[in-house]
């Protein structure tokens, strides 16, 4: 009896395990629909969509239209460290540093790689860019989305826009980006970045516009002349030189700046560049002048010359002999509009006169004695201009601690407001030379070699073969109207 009770219960307890068993496995099979012991829930055919599936139709569309046109951008510079004292003990720290830990003598050639991005403009190769990209490389290369690869020369490059127009020749007809109307967007406008950023090829980020025509805004830490387009739309190294789209895939800007830890990039407006294109297809930009200091105009001052609104910007000051004297503006004149646009602000008025070209005659709309009046004038030629030289400029060349230099026109002085006559224009400059890393520039006029002030080109050559190796050189210069000093070792 005992016996047949412990077999009941040994039954009765593999008919429960049993079906338990069952019903984990059922359970399992029921809530994932595969026999496979899936954990999820499969999406079924009746499904709402929460949003319109026809965006991202439209935008997976402009990526696949518009991307083959993205190009990479790799350069390649080579860096010469020079030789500036005796090697090993009671040497420079840096050529010690080299010297000891890497046994190789302070005064051999490395290479400096960089990266960028840009965009095909027509189908025959030209490539538009940012200039901060392609500076000072030997060598450019650039990769297509369907990764061929060639060799890149520059067209043009203009470095106070920071935009550059590079070519390659690749046999055959290219993809490209149409160019649209930057000035069409709006705030709020939905936008596309493309580029490379970190390296990481052909990324697209999507965003807005978060605001227009910013200005006096350096975020690259250059000091640029656009009017910035601002987009929350992710721009990050790498970045640099690809295109801004907008919802027809035309290009409206070109990727140029970030600012640091805002999540807000900036962007150079399209239309910029059609005006300057013309000019660094033929690899040089002339710009234009009148000859004026101006200012901003604040209510207190508008009120004062009895403008009922603050508009337009004040002229504080006219240059001798510049396109504005000789058409008879004087400070405190209202410009209120150039060419029949209205002038918003001082970089405006700047962009608007340095872009329309040399010997172009253009009308002034001027607030003055409490009237409007139009004052018709000439354009000239921007003084200092990096690579043009004014009527008069000594063609001798001088040089000394890499830096060549001639005699500046009195003309060019004048309009640079340097009224002593004194100084030496820099000409050219040696890639690999102090003063060239040290951020000196051809245009500048050079007014001091520490605290000599130099006199003419001759004066300052002889003067700066004084300086002894080992010695730092302190560089006061006149740079477009601005004073700097700039200080470098040789």
């Amino acid at each position: 009896m005992q016996r047949r009770n412990m077999i009941w219960i040994v039954t009765l307890c593999a008919a429960l395990l049993w079906g338990t068993a069952l019903h984990i496995v059922d359970g399992n099979n029921a809530n994932a629909g595969s026999p496979h012991g899936k954990i999820w829930h499969e999406s079924d055919n009746g499904r709402e969509p929460y949003i319109d599936p026809a965006v991202n139709r439209s935008m997976s569309a402009l990526v696949k239209a518009t991307l083959p046109a993205v190009v990479s951008i790799a350069t390649e510079q080579v860096i010469k460290m020079r030789r500036r004292g005796p090697r090993g003990r009671g040497g420079e720290p840096l050529e010690d540093f080299f010297d000891f830990f890497f046994n190789q003598p302070f005064g051999r050639q490395f290479k400096s790689q960089g990266m960028g991005s840009g965009f095909l403009i027509n189908e025959e190769g030209y490539i538009l860019t940012n200039n901060h990209v392609v500076e000072n490389a030997d060598e450019i290369t650039v990769q297509l989305n369907n990764h061929d690869e060639y060799q890149a020369k520059v067209i043009g490059r203009d470095e106070r826009t920071d935009m550059a127009l590079i070519k390659i020749e690749a046999g055959k007809s290219l993809p490209y980006l149409k160019l649209g109307n930057s000035s069409e967007l709006e705030i709020g406008d939905t936008v596309v970045a493309m580029g490379n950023p970190f390296g990481l090829s052909q990324t697209v980020t999507m965003g807005i516009v978060s605001q227009k025509g910013r200005k006096d805004i350096n975020p690259s830490g250059r000091r640029l002349v656009a009017n910035f387009i601002q987009t929350d739309a992710s721009i990050n190294p790498g970045n640099s030189g690809g295109p801004l789209l907008n919802i027809y895939g035309e290009a409206v800007g070109i990727n140029t700046a970030i600012a640091q830890g805002q999540g807000i990039g900036f962007a150079i407006p399209i239309n910029m560049s059609k005006t300057l294109l013309p000019q660094l297809t033929n690899g040089k930009i002339e710009r234009s002048w009148i000859g004026i200091g101006i200012q901003d105009i604040t209510p207190t001052l508008a009120e004062s010359l009895g403008l009922k609104k603050a508009r337009g910007v004040l002229v504080s000051s006219v240059m001798e002999n510049s396109p504005a004297e000789k058409a008879g503006l004087k400070p405190e004149d209202i410009i209120l509009s150039f060419n029949g646009q209205p002038v918003g602000s001082p970089s405006e008025l700047t962009w608007m006169a340095s872009t329309a070209g040399v010997d172009t005659d253009v009308t002034l709309s001027v607030w003055r004695n409490r009237k409007t009046i139009n004052i018709s004038l000439k354009l000239g030629r921007m003084p200092g201009e990096t690579g043009l030289a004014a009527a008069g400029d000594s063609k001798a060349d001088f040089e000394a601690l890499g830096i060549h230099v001639s005699n500046p026109a009195p003309e060019r002085l004048k309009a640079l407001g340097i009224s002593d006559g004194k100084g030496a224009l820099v000409t050219q400059i040696e890639p690999d030379s102090p003063a060239a890393s040290a951020g000196l520039a051809p245009g500048d006029i050079i007014r001091k070699i520490n605290t000599v002030l130099i006199k003419d080109a001759t004066h300052f050559a002889k003067t700066a073969k004084k300086v002894k190796k080992g010695q730092t050189v302190r560089l006061f210069v006149n740079r477009e109207r601005l004073a700097l000093f700039i200080a470098f070792r040789i």
